[in-house]
C-alpha cells in the first residue's frame, strides 16, 4: 500500500511540475526547481493521496550533516499508518562523481544514523531535476538512472540531444550496496515551449522509489 500512495503521489507532481514550470519558466529555464520546492511539491502530493486512502501522515526533517540544522534541511521522513517515506530531493546542476558521491554519502549516513527506525519495506524517494548538456556525464544521466536509454532515443538525438550509456556503475548497483531494492522509476520533461507547447527535452525531472530491506 505504501508505495502504491507513493506512485500515485509521485504522478500528481509530475502534472504539479508542469503548471509550476509555466508559472515560472524563467526561473526554471535558468535555474531549474531548487530542492526546497522539489520537497514541498513532494510532501503536499503526498499528504493528500495519503488522505484519499485514509491515512493521515507526520512529516518530519531529517538531518544527514553534522553542519547543518535539522530545520534548514530538504530531506524529510513521512510517515503514515503503511511505513515511512524518506524522501531526498536533488537539482542536479551537474551530474558528475562529486553529484554521485555526495548522493551516496548523503544515504550511507542516512542509513547509519537513522538504524534505529529505518523499517523493512520503508521506502527512499528521490526526486531529482537537471538540465542536459553535452557533458559525457549528463548524457549519460538518463541511462546510469534506468539502466537503459530511452525507448524515443531517435526524438533526443533530432533535436540534438545526445545520450549516451553510462561508463560509471549504475544507480541501482550504488543502491544495493546500502541495501535498497528499486521497485519504481520513470522520468519526465515537464516544460513546454511557450510557442508551439512541445516538451523541452533538455529538461528532465527523474523519480525513483527504493524500497528498505
Amino acid at each position: 500500500m505504501l508505495k502504491d500512495i507513493v506512485i500515485q503521489a509521485l504522478k500528481a507532481v509530475q502534472n504539479d511540475c508542469l503548471s509550476l514550470s509555466k508559472q515560472h519558466y524563467p526561473t526554471v529555464h535558468n535555474r531549474g526547481i531548487s530542492n526546497h520546492h522539489l520537497t514541498s511539491l513532494v510532501e503536499r502530493r503526498l499528504q493528500k493521496t495519503a488522505q484519499i486512502f485514509g491515512s493521515s501522515i507526520v512529516i518530519e526533517p531529517i538531518d544527514t550533516s553534522k553542519n547543518s540544522h535539522a530545520h534548514n534541511t530538504v530531506y524529510r521522513r513521512i510517515t503514515m499508518q503503511y511505513g515511512s517515506v524518506w524522501l531526498f530531493p536533488y537539482s542536479i546542476k551537474t551530474a558528475n562523481k562529486v553529484f554521485k558521491s555526495h548522493l551516496f554519502t548523503t544515504l550511507a549516513t542516512w542509513r547509519s544514523e537513522f538504524s534505529y527506525a529505518i523499517q523493512p519495506n520503508d521506502c527512499v524517494v528521490l526526486v531529482c531535476d537537471h538540465w542536459l548538456n553535452r557533458i559525457n556525464t549528463s548524457q549519460q544521466l538518463i541511462d546510469w538512472w534506468h539502466n537503459r536509454l530511452p525507448d524515443d532515443l531517435s526524438d533526443y538525438t533530432q533535436r540534438g540531444i545526445h545520450l549516451a550509456p553510462s561508463q560509471a556503475p549504475k544507480l541501482d548497483h550504488m543502491m544495493q550496496e546500502l541495501r535498497l531494492q528499486p521497485c519504481y522509476k520513470t522520468h519526465t520533461h515537464p516544460l513546454k515551449r511557450q510557442e508551439d507547447g512541445s516538451f523541452v527535452k533538455r529538461y528532465v525531472h527523474l523519480y525513483a522509489i527504493f524500497e528498505c530491506k
